[in-house]
């Protein structure tokens, strides 16, 4: 059979030789699945072998996962590292400024509030998990300012040159806190802050109010303070911040008793209603001046009409008379300003001058004002209000009528929150007529060039502002006796009318020939002013022939 004939077969019969090769195939696959053999000969799989196909085939398990380190717990340790370092160092400067009359005051913040902040601070870090919190953060940066603040503090009261001055300072902001803290006491209010303390510092006169819950407050002098008698008697307005700001609670109960509304409300824009400003949005914006004209009310009552002469002095126009009528704004908020215009904080002043018995003194000091800005025709003065790039301007009268029951409420009362009293029933804060007279000693001891022998600070402060608008080319001199009559806080200075006998005038040491009625008049002096005791004790005193100690 030729090739060509074979393939002609096999074509032929194609289906028997396909289920030939069907049955081939079948039978092959049927031997490799039961026979323990492979054709090929090889070994069958082995036991590992065959487990290693099954892990295969199988669903893959999760392999087991290890805790994640923690990023944050460096961050964590670093600052609780920090407060460690701060409440350390705090520690140690309280041990050194107990021994040092100026700087003793701050012993307390130094060596209880700093440790105690440092270790709350440290317990809620030790707690926290993951990031720390953002109030955590911050609280860490405050304890931080408020340990450089104290030292800054302490540096400058150990400058021998600069702590007389801050000295006399100190005086004036003690003896205007005197009455707040004997007030405070009297009535329970809770006053955090005790003890003011000026700095000398590259910005303009200010108190740092956030420092209440330290028991100390921090004045900010400007570099030209100790030149010009005139930014003295602003120290009284500053402590009028701290007063608001240190009783908890008593900014928002005064807001509530006379209709004001908050800072924040107060501060926002003015909306104008077709053209229109309805008169409860210039009652909002009265909330925005309350603190100031609060601290106005205080500082024209602690230093009279001095106080008015330094507003007329600093807050006066350099250049456009406008510049004492506009309502600042910001620019970039649209928000006012919490400081009124100065038109009406001068006005203001004078109103409660008026109300202290001091009618002449105000008229005086609103006449030269309004001179000395031409405000002097029958045309009615507006306050003016920036808005959209132009100034709109709005009735003086208004505004003067909207201020004036705050006014009248903050210096007569009633008022709650102040123990139903006004500012001027506060025992040692109203400018009456001994202040008045006292002021006016020291100004004519200042003009003939003395230092007066007045023992209040806020008197000699007053009086030296009086007799610089007596004699201003004067001022340097009248500052510098005024001061001298000042006793510097911390430097164990005496007032200048005291006795201070020197080593040598001192008298040696033996008997001393004292006059019989001296003797008598001293032992009936104690008497008078011996605390009175039960006659059960006056009894046995008198038996044993002794006088029992109280």
């Amino acid at each position: 059979m030729s090739f060509e004939e074979l393939i002609k077969a096999i074509l032929g019969n194609i289906h028997i030789v396909l289920g030939l090769l069907g049955l081939v195939v079948g039978v092959m696959q049927s031997l490799k699945k039961k026979s323990p053999e492979l054709p090929s000969g090889q070994p069958r799989l082995g036991p590992q072998r065959r487990a290693r196909q099954k892990v295969a085939a199988a669903p893959k398990k999760a392999a087991p996962t290890l805790p994640r380190a923690d990023p944050f717990a460096e961050v964590r340790r670093k600052l609780v590292a920090a407060v460690e370092e701060m409440e350390k160092a705090a520690t140690a400067l309280a041990e050194e400024v107990q021994h040092e009359r100026a700087n003793r005051r701050f012993h307390e913040l130094l060596g209880e509030w700093i440790p105690k902040r440092a270790q709350l601070i440290r317990s809620e870090l030790v707690k926290a998990k993951g990031r720390p919190d953002s109030a955590l953060v911050q609280a860490v940066n405050a304890l931080s300012l408020v340990l450089e603040e104290a030292r800054e503090l302490v540096s400058q009261r150990r400058d021998k040159k600069l702590l007389p001055l801050l000295g006399d300072a100190d005086a004036l902001a003690d003896a205007c806190y005197s009455p707040i803290l004997t007030h405070a006491q009297a009535e329970g209010l809770p006053l955090s802050s005790a003890h003011p303390a000026a700095q000398l510092a590259p910005v303009d006169l200010a108190i740092w109010t956030g420092f209440a819950p330290t028991s100390v407050a921090p004045i900010f002098l400007p570099p030209s303070f100790f030149e010009r008698v005139v930014y003295w008697p602003a120290v009284a307005h500053e402590i009028g911040h701290d007063f608001l700001i240190s009783v908890r609670g008593l900014e928002k109960q005064l807001r509530e008793e006379l209709s004001l509304s908050s800072e924040d409300m107060g501060t926002r824009p003015l909306r104008f209603v077709g053209g229109q400003l309805d008169i409860l949005e210039l009652q909002r914006l009265m909330g925005a001046w309350f603190e100031e004209t609060f601290c106005d009310v205080f500082g024209t009552l602690m230093c009279g009409p001095a106080y008015v002469e330094t507003m007329v002095e600093l807050f006066a126009a350099r250049q456009d008379a406008r510049e004492v009528l506009v309502a600042v704004v910001d620019g970039r908020t649209g928000r006012h300003d919490v400081h009124p215009p100065r038109h009406l904080r001068v006005h203001a002043g004078c109103r409660v001058l008026e109300r202290s018995g001091h009618s002449q003194q105000a008229r005086e000091l609103w006449s030269r004002w309004c001179e000395r800005h031409g405000f002097l025709g029958e045309e009615p003065i507006p306050l003016l209000f920036p808005l959209g790039g132009r100034l709109v301007s709005l009735p003086f009268e208004v505004f003067a009528e909207l201020a004036a029951p705050i006014l009248e409420r903050l210096h007569t009362g009633p008022l709650k929150s102040l123990g139903g009293m006004g500012l001027s029933d506060v025992s040692g804060l109203d400018y009456g007529p001994h202040e008045h007279s006292e002021a006016g000693r020291a100004r004519d001891a200042l003009v003939a060039g003395r230092a007066p022998s007045q023992r209040d600070p806020r008197a000699i402060i007053a009086g030296a502002v009086l007799a610089w608008r007596k004699k201003p080319e004067l001022e340097p001199r009248i500052l510098e006796l005024a001061r001298e009559a000042i006793p510097a806080v911390g430097t164990g200075e005496h007032h200048p009318d005291s006795y201070q006998p020197s080593h040598a005038e001192a008298p040696a040491a033996g008997p001393i020939d004292v006059h019989p009625r001296a003797f008598l008049e001293a032992v009936l002096l104690g008497e008078l002013l011996r605390r009175p005791h039960s006659s059960k004790h006056a009894s046995r005193a008198g038996a044993a022939g002794v006088a029992r100690p109280r």
